[in-house]
């Protein structure tokens, strides 16, 4: 995979949580979530897990490694659900990124 199809994939990921911040979570909006909830803890475990069957095969199809290559697995799959939890992130705050 290039650049352009980690942005895309990446893209994806950011879609996927706002999709579910907003069709799901923002449903009930007197349930105050946080990135600690049990609901947003769920959708993370939920996507991780997605991520990582999806990742297998990018690497199997697309990129061609015979081998099951787990280092890629597994770093695509956090970064992937890394962007998803921005995505998700229902308090709108920036993560206490400093300044």
């Amino acid at each position: 995979m290039n650049f352009l199809g980690y942005v895309v994939l990446g893209g994806l990921s950011y879609a996927a949580g706002w999709a579910v911040r907003l069709y799901l979570l923002d449903k009930n909006p007197e349930q105050p979530y946080h990135l600690k909830h049990p609901a947003i803890l769920g959708y993370l475990a939920g996507f991780f897990i997605v991520m990582l069957i999806v990742s297998w095969m990018l690497g199997r199809y697309i990129l061609g490694h015979v081998a099951l290559d787990l280092p890629f697995i597994i770093v695509n799959s956090l970064v992937a659900t890394f962007v998803y939890s921005f995505g998700l992130n229902p308090e709108k705050a920036n993560y206490d990124v400093p300044d």
